[in-house]
């Protein structure tokens, strides 16, 4: 289709959603019009609903992804407890600014800028069928040539709401970065792993403050610790496992912050860099972060399974690519906290995110929990446990 009709239509079925992001829907499509990532990446497949309103200068886009027992996420987020990343579900929010930025002709913006009040309050399990992604359009800003789009965001699973989104915005040039100190931190140059030849006693792991590329792949699989003696929340595994090594935790019992500084090695033929345009999804920079704060309270001797709960604020000043050759991950652990009725444990901290020294982007106050009986261990038999929306305990099968 022209790019006139691809403005004029307000739905676009799955087959027009791959051909857009296959760049085969458009026959005249301008240069550098936003782009949707493709194969593993997409979002949602179909856009049921896409407006603007001139006069109020305000609109609306609403997409669906239709879940599958066996999504590619599933098999490695996480081993023995499938749920979809919650990472992926903010990466919906700006994957259809992004396709609203198109449909309004809004060349070049297509940057990831930021997103603030972000929440979780439920989950997505392999035996969801229908997750609806809602996109206001709050405002479409532009000076000098540059756009800026702004939209607040609703995340549901077979209609029960599970992620709120108060604002993310897309644009066309990235934050700037002139007031980010650059990392002080000096942290080893990555050498070759030593082979993994033994399992740690639950004490041992707990007594360490660094662990290997081989160690967190362990940990990722269930095999770091040797007859753990309570239930113990995973790093995820295969694709989405976005650390390869940890090189320092510590925390302050008397404050109950702490730090941590971990990285991950970047090479130009990571799975990710086909399907979105040779730039690294930016969610997968705050899927590290989550990972890093939910090993930090499993390392801090808490029982149970973690899960992301979202964050106060990310800006995004650039994007990580495939000449890049080391990501650094520094945090600030602000609290822990211990739920007196559940027994479930909470941490929250502020994290920064380099490429080779260069800002990727900031998160304030990203949240963990770590929860108990909540794993769905029995995939794929079907069960109470299998389906997402609010968290349920194995043991009752009642919501938290």
């Amino acid at each position: 289709m022209t790019i006139d009709e691809f403005q004029k239509k307000s739905y676009f079925s799955r087959e027009e959603i791959t051909a857009y992001a296959q760049g085969d829907l458009l026959t005249n499509a301008p240069n550098n019009l936003p782009a949707l990532p493709n194969a593993l990446l997409i979002a949602f497949h179909e856009v049921t609903r896409i407006e603007w309103d001139p006069k109020s200068k305000t609109g609306r886009i609403e997409a669906v992804r239709y879940n599958r027992l066996d999504d590619w996420f599933y098999a490695c987020h996480f081993l023995g407890d499938p749920v979809m990343p919650g990472c992926w579900g903010i990466d919906a929010a700006w994957q259809c600014l992004k396709f609203f930025a198109a449909w309004k002709g809004l060349v070049g913006c297509d940057k990831t800028l930021g997103m603030d009040n972000v929440s979780f309050f439920g989950q997505i399990r392999p035996y969801d069928k229908k997750i609806t992604y809602t996109v206001d359009i709050l405002s479409i800003e532009e000076s000098d040539g540059e756009y800026l789009i702004t939209g607040k965001a609703s995340v549901a699973v077979d209609d029960m709401a599970v992620y709120t989104i108060g604002t993310a915005q897309v644009g066309t040039s990235f934050w700037d970065s002139a007031h980010i100190s650059r990392p002080h931190i000096d942290v080893p140059a990555a050498t070759p792993d030593a082979p993994f030849d033994r399992k740690l006693s639950y004490d041992e792991f707990t007594a360490r403050n660094h662990f290997s590329q081989a160690e967190l792949i362990a940990f990722s699989s269930g095999t770091l610790v040797n007859r753990p003696p309570v239930e113990m929340s995973l790093l995820p595994s295969s694709l989405m496992l976005e650390v390869s090594q940890v090189h320092e935790f510590t925390y302050d019992a008397a404050t109950g912050g702490g730090h941590i500084v971990a990285s991950k090695q970047n090479t130009s033929w990571e799975w990710f860099y086909p399907m979105n345009q040779r730039t690294k999804p930016t969610v997968l920079a705050i899927d590290a972060i989550w990972q890093l704060l939910g090993m930090f309270l499993v390392w801090r001797k808490n029982a149970g399974t973690g899960r992301a709960l979202g964050f106060e604020r990310v800006e995004v000043f650039d994007t990580v690519k495939p000449s890049d050759k080391r990501i650094l991950y520094q945090i600030e652990i602000l609290k822990t906290a211990r739920s007196e009725t559940t027994g479930d444990v909470f941490v929250r901290g502020d994290a920064k995110v380099f490429a080779d020294g260069r800002p990727i982007l900031t998160c304030a106050n990203a949240n963990v929990g770590c929860h108990k009986n909540i794993c769905y261990a029995n995939y794929p038999v079907r069960s109470d446990m299998g389906f997402g929306g609010t968290l349920k305990t194995h043991k009752t099968g009642t919501a938290r």
